[in-house]
């Protein structure tokens, strides 16, 4: 039989007014010792209130849509654990929405989420040049931060990013110390605004070389591991099989555990004959043979700022840093010879 908020008011002796301030976190007068005193009867009776109810209560439904491009890269669970940890204490429940790469879809996402009241979204949205998504949030003035990923019309927005472009100046540095100097760079979609940063930053570490940023051969990918193969293979088929390139850098881990695949393939050995370097440092860089040199993103502490700056915007309150850019760091493993 379920349990009612008179049962409970009548266990905890006390009225139903009480139990429905305790439920829906209303503060005025209700004692601190009755409030622990109706919370116990609740836990032990196993009484949870309906999320809608308490939200046409409160105007608040505790909750928080989060929408992700790709719930299958492994770069994107980190940072819904970072999320969680930072929601968790404070009673918000997540709804995770995965775009699939696909701006209908994020759109049509948005628009489920505004039917469920979340008081808030964390948005990785899938392109950083169309911010109509965010004006359907505006216009019901719900607030939001992008995570890992600008988009361009809104870049002075909340938002939690890593240091793109220093972290491929990084990456691009460390080949180039190790004497490589014919770069095939597998680059993100060329729309993403962290694709453009970090094809910056390669070009940066060129120059500060001394090095032709024209010589670099450039190709786009789906960040997929099977887009990371397939562009090695070609540019390997179209050379007779033999690597016209010493070195790779990839825009993130999955696409260089695939150009791995196409190079090793060929008999062609990593690091001796090229070398390979990653951007995400996902766990499965560390179980790769060899071992993924990467950039490590700090993507559960990514998760975590993001869900506070937004839990203090959904307060009301002005953040002291509405933007956050986190520092990269190079993780050196196997694929790079020894400097």
């Amino acid at each position: 039989m379920k349990t009612t908020i008179a049962d409970i008011a009548k266990l905890a002796g006390v009225s139903k007014a009480t139990v429905s301030r305790v439920v829906n976190d209303r503060p005025e007068g209700v004692g601190p010792g009755t409030r622990a005193r109706v919370k116990a009867v609740i836990e032990e009776a196993g009484y949870s209130v309906c999320g809608v109810a308490r939200g046409l209560a409160t105007g608040k439904s505790r909750s928080v849509g989060l929408i992700i491009p790709d719930i299958a890269n492994p770069f994107f669970p980190q940072l819904v654990r970072g999320i969680q940890e930072a929601l968790r204490p404070r009673g918000y429940g997540l709804f995770l929405c995965d775009s699939d790469r696909d701006i209908g879809k994020e759109k049509e996402h948005v628009r489920v989420l505004l039917e469920k009241h979340v008081d808030g979204v964390i948005l990785s949205s899938t392109i950083s040049d169309c911010d109509c998504q965010l004006d359907l949030l505006d216009e019901r003035s719900v607030p939001y931060v992008l995570l890992d990923r600008i988009i361009e019309a809104r870049a002075e927005g909340a938002g939690v990013y890593v240091d793109n472009r220093r972290g491929a100046l990084m990456a691009a540095e460390y080949l180039l110390s190790g004497g490589s100097r014919r770069l095939l760079f597998l680059n993100g979609p060329a729309d993403l605004s962290l694709a453009k940063l970090r094809a910056l930053g390669v070009q940066d570490a060129f120059r500060e070389r001394g090095a032709d940023p024209a010589s670099i051969l450039c190709l786009n990918g789906d960040y997929s591991v099977e887009s990371g193969e397939s562009a090695v293979d070609a540019v390997l088929e179209a050379a007779g099989g033999k690597p016209t390139f010493d070195a790779v850098f990839a825009g993130n881990d999955m696409m260089a555990i695939g150009a791995m695949r196409a190079i090793r393939r060929r008999g062609i050995r990593i690091p001796q004959d090229v070398e390979v370097v990653g951007f995400d440092d996902v766990e499965p860089a560390r179980l790769v043979e060899p071992p993924l040199t990467t950039v490590a993103q700090p993507a559960f502490m990514m998760g975590r700022k993001s869900a506070e700056l937004l839990l203090c915007l959904m307060d009301g309150k002005k953040p002291r840093k509405r933007t956050v850019v986190m520092e990269p760091a190079l993780v050196v493993r196997a694929t790079t010879r020894f400097r």
